[in-house]
Formats: structure tokens, C-alpha cells, sequence
């Protein structure tokens, strides 16, 4: 007996019977296996897009800074001035002590000194001196606004 005459052989309540029900099981798996994995991986998509925002936007601030900072020029090789002036009243930062380790590199130490005059003195350094911070150390203190502070800058 073929397949066929099998189905012609039914009654038509039987063949609309089994007709329903092999559509419901092709909708429920078109759902189980297509829709709700869909659904599922759009939702998980649509909850990681803010943390995705703003990673992006963090990564383009800092290409930003990095653009900035590539432009500024290099005082280096024109700075006459020699290390020992910068070194002078650890270069004009309250708290701090300079010594000159070589005729590239100085060291600052500073036990209490604030962290935004910290940030402008090596702002100034970099630009008027040519140097670079090569290793750091800075503890938060508990005054606010008060690091202790350990750096070596070299000159390029």
C-alpha cells in the first residue's frame, strides 16, 4: 500500500484532523527552533549595547587624547636649559625634593604634595624639559587632593 492510497483511504474529518495537527508541530518547532533562539539572542544584544556605547566612546576619547598629546612638540632637543634647574626647590612643587640621577633622568619624591599640581608640574616639565614619566608610584593620602608621590622622568 502506498502512501498515497493510504491518505485517500482516510475519512475527510480524519485527513483535516492529521492536516491540523502536522501544522501545529511545524508551527511549534518553527518557533521552539527558529523564533525563540532568535528572540533570545536579540534581547541578550539589545542589553549589552549601553556597556558596547560606551566602551566605544571611552576608546574614542582616548584616541582623541592620544592624537592630542602626538601633536604637541618636543621641547627636547631645544630646551638649553639643563636638568639641574628643574631639580632646583624640587622644580617649584611644594612638598617635593628632586635629585638628578643622571644628565637624562631626575627623580621626584614628595611625602605630601597635591595631586593637581603634581599633574601641572609634569604637564610643565614635559613641555618646557622634554621629559617623560618613566616609573610612578602615587598613594592617595587621606586628605583629599593629597598623594605621596615617587617618579623618575627621563629626558628623550
Amino acid at each position: 500500500m502506498s502512501l498515497a492510497s493510504a491518505w485517500s483511504s482516510r475519512p475527510p474529518a480524519q485527513r483535516t484532523l492529521i492536516v491540523r495537527a502536522a501544522l501545529a508541530i511545524a508551527v511549534i518547532l518553527v518557533v521552539t527552533l527558529v523564533w525563540l533562539p532568535l528572540e533570545r539572542a536579540r534581547t541578550r544584544l539589545a542589553s549589552d549595547m549601553p556597556a558596547a556605547r560606551a566602551s566605544i566612546a571611552a576608546l574614542q576619547r582616548d584616541a582623541d587624547e592620544v592624537k592630542r598629546l602626538r601633536s604637541m612638540p618636543t621641547l627636547a632637543a631645544q630646551s638649553p636649559s639643563p636638568l639641574a634647574t628643574l631639580a632646583t626647590n624640587g622644580g617649584g612643587l611644594p612638598g617635593a625634593t628632586m635629585t638628578v640621577i643622571d644628565e637624562r633622568r631626575v627623580r621626584l619624591t614628595g611625602a605630601d604634595v597635591g595631586f593637581s599640581g603634581l599633574l601641572e608640574w609634569l604637564r610643565n616639565a614635559q613641555q618646557t624639559h622634554g621629559m617623560r614619566v618613566e616609573s610612578a608610584r602615587i598613594d592617595a593620602l587621606p586628605a583629599p587632593g593629597r598623594v605621596r608621590a615617587e617618579l623618575v622622568l627621563g629626558r628623550n
